[in-house]
């Protein structure tokens, strides 16, 4: 049996399920992510506004708490995974600390295990997040269907890629050394950027067709919104994507049409650092480096 099957048999986590921003433009950016960008709020909690895209109770929270209000989510199976990647997070020197019913209380979750990767991106592993027992409703019909993954800066790329290693992620492939990491049956949930400083890189949600990648695109236009990439798609995944960037640097897309994997083995591709790979459209980024070729 190898690693990708045993994976595969007992999986420890299950999904990336929410993003948390520390923002000094709070309303503003409230604004961007529900009127323009198209999610539903649905608390405000000691300062914190949470956002909806699906099913689930939340999956955006903006806060002006620098310390605390900066995360990434994502959920593992149960309460015994998450002791397991404690104890792996320890044995291989990655920070990570039991969350008080405090901070659970704040992530809207029953237990969670703060951590850390590498490059000091908080990662929040997360059990039983809250679902919703209403229809999602946003303020406009952008087409969102759910929160689909996240982009993420690294400063150290080998020990951030061994951090997800541990969790069970395997790279599906490379763009230079922009690592794709699958943790399900489709192409990737998670990106690595290689960057000079970490943090979020974007938030990605899933719409129901291109018709709504284009109709987004027009709409950020005639808004006069800021597009940083997009239409376009990248080459490796077949990912159609839009990228947005709101108050604060705040980066969303919508993205469509992933790839699925499935159960097929196969090694990592590796693509040159070029335009084509990024995108075989031929969209280029403005002004983010990270999401920039080298041609």
């Amino acid at each position: 049996m190898n690693r990708l099957t045993k994976n595969r048999a007992a999986p420890l986590i299950a999904s990336v399920c929410y993003v948390r921003h520390a923002v000094s433009e709070l309303q503003a950016c409230a604004r961007f992510v529900s009127d323009i960008f198209g999610l539903q709020q649905v608390a405000d909690q000691n300062g914190e506004l949470a956002f909806r895209s699906d099913d689930r109770f939340r999956t955006v929270s903006l806060s002006r708490d620098q310390y605390d209000g900066a995360s990434v989510g994502v959920e593992v199976w149960d309460e015994a995974a998450l002791q397991r990647i404690g104890e792996r997070l320890r044995e291989h020197g990655f920070a990570g600390r039991t969350a008080n019913p405090d901070e659970c209380r704040r992530r809207y979750v029953q237990s969670a295990l703060l951590a850390e990767d590498a490059s000091g991106n908080r990662i929040d592993l997360v059990a039983r997040p809250a679902q919703s027992g209403r229809r999602y409703f946003p303020p406009r019909d952008a087409g969102i269907v759910q929160f689909h993954g996240v982009g993420l800066r690294s400063i150290d790329h080998v020990r951030d890629f061994a951090f997800w290693h541990l969790l069970g992620a395997e790279v599906t492939d490379w763009v230079g050394d922009i690592a794709y990491l699958r943790i399900d049956n489709l192409h990737h949930r998670i990106a690595l950027y290689p960057s000079r400083r970490k943090g979020l890189l974007y938030a990605a949600f899933e719409v129901e067709a291109l018709d709504q990648i284009m109709q987004n695109s027009y709409f950020m236009q005639e808004n006069q919104v800021n597009v940083i990439q997009g239409p376009g798609r990248q080459s490796a995944s077949r990912q159609i994507f839009l990228h947005v960037e709101g108050p604060d640097g705040m980066i969303l897309s919508y993205v469509n049409g992933m790839a699925e994997i499935g159960e097929k083995q196969r090694p990592a591709r590796q693509f040159p650092l070029t335009t084509s790979s990024l995108c075989n459209w031929g969209s280029e980024s403005k002004g983010v480096l990270e999401l920039s070729a080298r041609d």
